[in-house]
């Protein structure tokens, strides 16, 4: 029996008043084994009215709102989930696979309450595909403490403005940096919803878009070349993408070779590599003067994808500057992301998206556990 003199309403838990002449239902709750016996807690179980969500059942101590288990059973089974697989820890409490997933979501509804969302200064954001056809999640990271604070089904910017919403006004102000990758709806989002904010693109995304051009001119030449030419550019795709401290002999021969056949490919390899010397610039005045020289030699090459991107790059120059500025990249987003995926794969997937969230917020935003035998 509770020991509370004073019933509280199941859901809110604040005090409640008993419905009297009631003789209210035996209900039994499941709790750690003991000995390879289950066991089982009884109580007789009230209604009660509450003045802010009427009429409810009572709330107990030892276990959740609307839940058949306990709550030192119910945190056992999501410090296994923390560690291992949906399957297989459903398999050994010998509880379905579709309860272990609502016991992470109950789990996750108590030990967060809001409190992520609070004091929140630096945020990544990014999408994540979870499924086919085109299926995605928008993630959100707290620079600050490397923990998801938030994930939604979707990738626009009405997604990303739930977000927003839910943060409050308040809280909204103190948002001083997102780092994005240079998606326009997200972009859209953060113009909408914070207007203080300074939006910082990744360096690495810049640097795909590099790689992604240098491509583009490798296939266009391999189209056009016969013979001997064209044979020469085969097997040059990634010691063009490759950074120069970890080119091999083979591939330093394979540049070079690449130098003296085709010109046009050698001068987008090195517009990718010049343009390093951006990021690696001292200050940020010295960065403009490098972009400067970085686009006019990009604009005059002759090579289309070059041309495209110089104007890509021109027109998100700002966010750019800011990541010299700021050093803030969405490294821990991609890092996040990765152990999404793990999550998604050992679980060879998941059918709706609620499930995945509450795996990735149990796993993912520092929830701490503690197994009954370190209690």
């Amino acid at each position: 029996a509770p020991r509370r003199r004073r019933t509280r309403c199941g859901t809110c838990d604040r005090k409640a008043v008993r419905f009297h002449g009631l003789q209210g239902k035996v209900r039994r709750w499941r709790h750690l084994g003991m000995f390879g016996q289950q066991v089982y807690l009884t109580c007789r179980v009230h209604r009660v009215y509450c003045r802010k969500c009427g009429v409810k059942t009572m709330a107990v101590p030892w276990a959740r709102a609307g839940s058949m288990f306990t709550r030192a059973f119910e945190n056992e089974v999501a410090w296994f989930l923390q560690r291992t697989d949906q399957t297989t820890t459903a398999r050994y409490f010998g509880i379905s696979w579709l309860t272990a997933g609502r016991i992470a979501r109950r789990v996750v509804a108590e030990e967060l309450d809001g409190s992520l969302l609070k004091d929140l200064r630096f945020l990544g954001v990014d999408e994540i595909s979870y499924g086919r056809p085109r299926k995605f999640l928008t993630v959100v990271v707290d620079h600050e403490s490397g923990r998801v604070v938030w994930a939604h089904e979707g990738q626009n910017s009405a997604t990303l403005g739930l977000f927003f919403e839910k943060l409050g006004e308040e809280q909204r102000r103190q948002i001083e940096v997102v780092s994005i990758d240079m998606d326009e709806a997200f972009k859209k989002a953060i113009e909408k919803w914070l207007p203080n904010a300074e939006i910082v693109y990744d360096r690495f995304h810049v640097v795909q878009l590099l790689n992604r051009a240098v491509d583009e001119v490798r296939r266009a030449e391999f189209r056009t070349m016969e013979g001997d030419e064209r044979r020469d550019l085969k097997a040059s795709r990634f010691p063009l993408l490759k950074n120069p401290w970890n080119l091999t002999r083979r591939d330093e021969e394979k540049l070079a070779s690449v130098q003296i056949t085709n010109k046009r490919l050698y001068r987008g390899y090195l517009l990718k590599e010049s343009f390093q010397q951006v990021f690696s610039s001292r200050t940020v005045q010295d960065a403009e003067r490098e972009f400067k020289d970085w686009f006019s030699w990009a604009r005059r090459s002759q090579l289309h994808p070059f041309k495209r991107l110089a104007q890509t790059l021109k027109d998100h120059w700002p966010g750019i500057r800011r990541f010299l500025e700021w050093g803030v990249t969405n490294a821990p987003v991609e890092g996040m992301n990765s152990k999404i995926r793990m999550i998604s794969h050992r679980a060879f997937g998941f059918h709706s998206a609620e499930s995945l969230i509450a795996m990735i917020m149990l796993c993912c935003s520092g929830i701490e556990l503690v197994p009954l035998g370190n209690g």
